[in-house]
């Protein structure tokens, strides 16, 4: 098979299609700098768990999935719930702390267009990584003590868990710039808008009774929605150093992230 074609069947399996999915991919594939490769059906990254259906059942089951990382806040997961097929599961969830970064306190000085909510989301995506010590921290550590398959989530799959996932790709010694394209990827896979607006009770983590998502102006939405490379390359800057970073931040040891590379490279 060609290189080409190889990428294309790559692509193919890496995402996952579900009835009542959001953003479902597998993380496998991935070349690394020493010559490895991300294991496939070991870490799949998605959005939100509520909307599956009875016929996603089956095929979800099939992932033989031990552990469920859950990066969004409280009133998320009460908002909409994990509806999983069965309950012999691993359900990580964490603390919100004092305060929390979040896309509307972050927008509310900002000017109601597009370029208001382009500098809205490079400021979370700055602010994210030091209010999610803890969740990488955890997902690092369930990883180490054997909880794959693991699904990395949060509500629309893109920038909680673009930035969870960047850093475990990074930290198994995946390029940049091949982190980069796996979170540009949801431009592809995650349609937000279709998928709320065909489940009139989905919300993604960013309804707002004061301001609904989908009444905002279409130029905001865009940006809100999209993957861009600028978000999580101002993630990567605040970060620094990956490995200082975990240890520092996220409480992630050596003897972990040796464990993390055996569960997940190839």
């Amino acid at each position: 098979m060609t290189a080409s074609g190889s990428t294309v069947r790559a692509e193919r399996e890496r995402v996952l299609s579900f009835q009542g999915g959001c953003n479902f991919r597998d993380i496998g594939g991935y070349r690394t700098e020493q010559g490895a490769s991300t294991r496939w059906g070991k870490v799949f990254r998605t959005g939100v768990l509520t909307y599956f259906t009875e016929e996603d059942h089956a095929p979800l089951i099939r992932l033989q999935v031990r552990a469920i990382c859950d990066l969004r806040r409280a009133e998320e997961r009460e908002r909409e719930p994990t509806r999983w097929p069965h309950s012999n599961i691993n359900a990580l969830s964490w603390d919100d702390g004092i305060v929390t970064p979040t896309i509307r306190a972050l927008a509310a000085d900002r000017p109601k267009n597009a370029a208001g909510m382009f500098d809205t989301m490079i400021a979370l995506y700055r602010a994210l990584p030091e209010w999610m010590g803890p969740r990488i921290g955890g997902m690092f550590s369930a990883i180490a003590n054997g909880d794959v398959p693991m699904i990395v989530h949060c509500a629309a799959g893109k920038d909680r868990t673009g930035i969870a996932v960047a850093v475990l790709l990074r930290s198994l010694g995946v390029p940049e710039d091949t982190a980069i394209q796996d979170y540009l990827l949801t431009n592809t896979s995650g349609n937000f808008e279709e998928f709320i607006r065909s489940r009139h009770q989905a919300q993604l983590g960013l309804a707002d009774t004061h301001s609904p998502l989908l009444s905002m102006p279409e130029e905001m939405r865009r940006v809100l929605f999209s993957a861009d490379a600028a978000f999580l390359q101002a993630a990567f800057e605040q970060i620094g150093d990956i490995e200082a970073y975990l240890a520092t931040t996220a409480g992630v040891t050596p003897a972990m992230q040796d464990k993390v590379r055996a569960a997940l490279l190839e």
